[in-house]
């Protein structure tokens, strides 16, 4: 009988003494509120929520109570309350708890798809990922961020809790398309997932905000437009350079490809990143339902061993398609074996695939029809994609841009978007004009050397036609010995006179749209008084003063900007006449930078070409941030007007004050990102976390 007269007792584990057993009556009840709200703080209405009581004793503390001969304490927690449902405000109440810890689960199917259609807010949080080991990647945490959802909440009294879907589903999602064992680790982090979020006993009786994260992923910010486009120019760059990267020497299936586009585009904690030393580029990316996320990318390589593969030649791409575009990356230069095609320039016809009009680079050439020799099957898997309407986008550095540009005339009827960067000239004149539908902007640097060459001589000329299978084998040597072309010019000219042979007149051109990064100088005088000790006036000195700067410059905006018109027009600048332009940038070949004729290391993608464009992005969106390569064109700008009120170099003032009107329409470039929200709030993250980049230039 249990009374306060009663004498049983119960024995102390530790020291065997003795109490009375007091009845304490019924234990008091707690309350508890949850609201669920995404990253923009708005109410998870209808969402299906379980508390599920801890167990009142952990395993270590059982286990030391058995020591102390203690065997009878049932650690199972009481019943589970009964489920709620979230209200329209997103908030759901609890009454009549224990007062235990709890976790907080919901219906994980429900959840993801709810989540799946949530945006993700502007701000990022640097703390929902663990500590970096990559020494080459800056740490983002922060411990003193707030998001804006905390901040309100906490000015409100609220508790608030950040979580991942992983750490509320009571079991995983369906999610199409995902045959990995483990599911992915941002949304699903290690040690948290289906284990619920806990609020400690202490925490009861108050309202919790439970901030979401979407369950989104990253995407690239294309668009399929025939304008130039500095989101496409970025994007499509880093892409170029990804793919480059090699496998891993312990595990070829963990290939940094992949870790681009399986890992860094589903972390939500910042926008995807590629580092290569000195720099870090950000891509312009959006946010994306988890299911049009991209799938697994398909390497290629035609050097690799593997099942029913022997390896042959050096020729390599990967692949990789989400909801919203398929995307094919070329590699360039490489290896000897790609230098050795770079060299084999002999012109073969031009195959029925290409149009079957004019020549085409025999090395380049070679490297492709191997590349779709062994790769047929996956060809096939891409165009299955875009049988569906999915935009194609397109890209390669150096070779990897010739490679890439022939692919895009083999797909051409399915309206590719092609972006090269330093690409060499791959089809001759009449081949080039057969494929003008195709939309490519071929960016040059500053007199780079690749670009210029194969020289814009006639190709199909003598020296291979008589020499045969020797002129292909002699044309890395004749390239050698030749001055941009001189050499073989005059060598053709003396033997059509001294033996009466007509040769075709169809020389290597460059295709596309030229975008530019051109040096521009301008001669000034620069006069200085000077007052010398025992002269009565002062002595003007005159000097001369070459003043230089980098532009951006993009031919084809012109055009746009002649297109358009009101207020549209008048936001960036004068328009130029069609005629201003065609002297300065000839059809099929390559602007001239001032300074030396050819630069071979203005070539390298992560020091010059990325750089140059990722900036210019930033400076773009971020107009009030200083950078000196405003501060540099502003003077040069200026130095320009003075010689120009002077009547000097009338020449250069004209060819730079063109140059400078250009520089002035690239916001045009970026108008796609500024056209929906998506965008805006792609430049927003953009702008939030990046830095002005080395620019190794001149």
């Amino acid at each position: 009988m249990d009374s306060a007269t009663d004498n049983t007792t119960v024995t102390c584990l530790s020291h065997k003494a003795k109490y009375k057993k007091v009845p304490c009556g019924e234990q008091l009840k707690a309350w508890l509120e949850l609201q669920f709200v995404d990253e923009n703080n708005q109410p998870v209405p209808g969402l299906n929520v379980q508390l599920e009581y801890h167990p009142l004793a952990t395993a270590a503390e059982l286990a030391l109570w058995r020591r102390g001969g203690h065997t009878q304490f049932d650690p199972t927690p009481p019943p589970n309350p009964p489920a709620g449902v979230t209200d329209s405000q997103g908030l759901v109440r609890f009454d009549d708890l224990y007062w235990q810890a709890v976790d907080v689960k919901t219906d994980g199917q429900q959840l993801a798809d709810i989540m799946e259609q949530r945006p993700l807010g502007i701000r990022r949080n640097p703390n929902s990922q663990p500590v970096s080991g990559n020494a080459f990647r800056r740490e983002t945490r922060d411990k003193s961020w707030r998001s804006d959802v905390q901040e309100k909440a906490e000015t409100a009294g609220y508790q608030h809790h950040y979580v991942t879907i992983g750490e509320l589903c009571d079991q995983l999602p369906e999610m199409p398309g995902w045959d990995v064992p483990e599911p992915p680790m941002f949304h699903f982090p290690p040690g948290k997932t289906l284990k619920g979020k806990e609020i400690t006993r202490e925490a009861l009786e108050q309202r919790h905000v439970i901030e979401i994260c979407p369950f989104r992923a990253w995407v690239l910010a294309l668009h399929d437009t025939e304008e130039y486009d500095l989101a496409n120019a970025l994007n499509l760059g880093i892409m170029a350079d990804l793919a480059y990267a090699k496998e891993f020497s312990k595990d070829k299936d963990a290939h940094l490809i992949t870790y681009f586009f399986e890992q860094k585009c589903l972390d939500l904690s910042c926008i995807p990143q590629f580092a290569e030393y000195p720099n870090y580029f950000h891509t312009l990316a959006v946010d994306v339902p988890f299911r049009e996320r991209y799938l697994k990318p398909l390497y290629m390589n035609t050097a690799m061993e593997g099942e029913g593969l022997n390896p042959e030649g050096d020729s390599r791409l990967f692949t990789v398609k989400c909801g919203a575009h398929v995307l094919v990356a070329w590699c360039g230069t490489a290896s000897g074996l790609n230098a050795v095609t770079d060299a084999s320039f002999a012109p073969k016809h031009s195959p029925a695939e290409f149009g079957g009009v004019g020549n085409v680079h025999g090395g380049f050439l070679n490297a492709y029809q191997l590349a779709k020799q062994k790769f047929d099957l996956e060809f096939g898997f891409i165009n299955v994609a875009l049988k569906k309407n999915t935009p194609l986008f397109i890209c390669g550095h150096s070779l990897g841009g010739a490679l890439a540009l022939l692919y895009a005339a083999e797909m051409k009827t399915f309206n590719p978007v092609l972006y090269t960067y330093g690409m060499p000239r791959t089809f001759t004149r009449s081949a080039v004009a057969s494929l003008a539908s195709i939309t490519h902007y071929r960016h040059v640097n500053d007199n780079d050397t690749v670009p210029q060459v194969p020289p814009d001589q006639d190709m199909d000329s003598l020296f291979y036609e008589k020499l045969g299978p020797l002129g292909d084998k002699l044309g890395f040597d004749w390239l050698v010995v030749s001055l941009d072309g001189l050499l073989p010019m005059l060598w053709q000219r003396d033997m059509e006179r001294e033996m009466g042979l007509k040769v075709k007149r169809d020389p290597y051109w460059h295709h596309g749209n030229t975008v530019a990064f051109l040096r521009a100088e301008q001669c000034h005088i620069r006069r200085e008084q000077n007052q010398r000790i025992g002269e009565p006036f002062p002595v003007t000195i005159s000097s001369v003063e070459r003043v230089a700067v980098k532009l951006f410059v993009v031919p084809s905006l012109n055009n746009e900007c002649l297109n358009a018109s009101g207020d549209h027009q008048v936001a960036f600048t004068k328009c130029l006449s069609h005629g201003e332009l065609t002297r300065r940038f000839p059809q099929g070949g390559n602007p001239v930078s001032d300074g030396s004729a050819s630069k071979p290391l203005s070539h390298f993608m992560a020091s010059k070409y990325l750089p140059y464009i990722h900036n210019q992005v930033l400076e773009l969106a971020n107009p009030a941030l200083p950078m000196d390569r405003k501060t540099m064109r502003i003077r040069f700008s200026e130095v320009v007007e003075e010689s120009a009120a002077e009547y000097r170099h009338p020449d250069e003032v004209a060819r730079n004050r063109i140059f400078l009107s250009l520089q002035d329409m690239l916001p045009m470039a970026l108008q796609h990102m500024y056209e929906d929200e998506e965008g805006r709030n792609a430049l927003s993250r953009f702008v939030a976390v990046t830095e002005e980049e080395v620019e190794l230039s001149n």
